[in-house]
């Protein structure tokens, strides 16, 4: 059986020291409702981390840590999506960077992959016994531990920073000692797109990335009065739109071939779902381990409620119950219905054959 649960109960430094003591080997799926990273282990140790934010992808980590400008991504990019290689094996083939510099700078990208997790306040996990092909892994692995010592850091370093930047919705104007020098090519790119007026929300949607990363760039230039806070707003969960760039298009068919042509990152969007009928099939041992609340949710699910009344029609904590139904369903635990299972038995009286038959007749 799986080994799953929720982070809120079991924080990633938990998860990550588990796989270092008993030197496992496999694969660590860390996900919301949103987003999923996908931290792959052998003997206990780091040696791979995929994302699915295209926002968090090898290109926009090579552009925001100065390996290459945008002319030089955009090229390299376009090589992938016609000879259908990897980022990093293309920049080797083009000459753009060494194999060595490829390696190192992978390392460091999955580091900050690994790291950000720890920031994530809510979401699900389950680890699963699969390696990626060899390619796809470092040849030398990151120290677990070291990671975690590395992500305590960044959670402590956010909370310093988030006393200051208490959300979001915070307005920004230049500081006093605008224009100034001697920046990052993170905080170059913050403010070549900085306009006055701009919230924290809106800038970093232009300059992607590591949100930590990007916080950490941010705050150095408030605290060196190049940027000022101009004032606090309330916080919203809505977002300015902005025209999107050729660059951030080009990443984004990147990432959506990436996924297209990959049989593990297959993804689906969730209102496909939303018209199911799920029908839970209680496994033996699973039941046991799950609290009343979580039960009575999973006993819901009995062919008679479609996935749009159980998340989205009931109020309450939404993402909480659409992270149960995915972990369910990933597990193998749930059968979707495309109609209600009262309906369906019907049809299998009435229509010639009767559906249930022909399904097992096709298998």
């Amino acid at each position: 059986m799986e080994f799953s649960g929720r982070l809120a109960s079991v924080p990633l430094s938990d998860l990550l020291q588990w796989a270092s003591n008993d030197r496992r080997n496999g694969c660590l799926v860390v996900r919301t409702t949103h987003r999923q990273k996908n931290i792959f282990f052998r003997q206990g140790e780091v040696v791979g981390c995929y994302s699915d934010d295209p926002a968090e992808y090898f290109g926009q980590f090579l552009l925001l840590e100065g390996y290459m400008d945008a002319d030089g991504v955009m090229s390299a990019l376009t090589y992938c999506r016609e000879h259908r290689k990897r980022l990093g094996e293309a920049l080797v083939e083009l000459r753009m960077m060494t194999a060595e510099t490829v390696q190192t700078a992978l390392r460091r990208q999955i580091e900050d992959l690994i790291c950000e997790l720890f920031l994530w306040n809510h979401g699900v996990f389950f680890f699963e016994y699969s390696i990626p092909d060899k390619e796809e892994l470092l040849p030398e692995p990151v120290s677990t531990m070291g990671l975690v010592m590395e992500g305590t850091r960044w959670t402590d370093e956010h909370d310093r920073m988030r006393r200051v930047f208490i959300h979001d919705n915070i307005v920004f104007r230049r500081g006093s000692q605008w224009p100034g020098q001697d920046f990052s090519v993170r905080q170059e790119r913050i403010l070549e797109l900085f306009v006055e007026g701009i919230t924290l929300a809106d800038s970093f949607a232009l300059v992607k990335g590591s949100k930590f990363r990007f916080l950490e760039a941010l705050f150095d230039l408030t605290v060196r009065e190049i940027l000022d806070i101009d004032s606090i707003g309330d916080e919203i969960a809505g977002r300015t739109s902005t025209e999107i760039r050729i660059l951030d298009l080009l990443m984004e068919q990147a990432a959506e071939e990436e996924v297209l042509f990959s049989g593990r990152h297959l993804s689906l969007p969730l209102q496909t779902f939303d018209r199911f009928y799920p029908v839970w099939l209680e496994v033996d041992g699973e039941v046991a381990g799950l609290e009343p609340e979580a039960l009575s949710f999973c006993r819901r699910m009995d062919g008679s409620n479609s996935i749009h009344s159980l998340v989205i029609s009931s109020g309450g904590d939404r993402a909480a119950r659409m992270e149960a139904i995915l972990v369910e369903l990933r597990k193998g635990n749930l059968v979707l219905l495309p109609r209600p299972l009262a309906e369906m038995t019907s049809m299998q009286d009435t229509t010639r054959g009767g559906w249930l038959r022909r399904l097992f007749q096709a298998g």
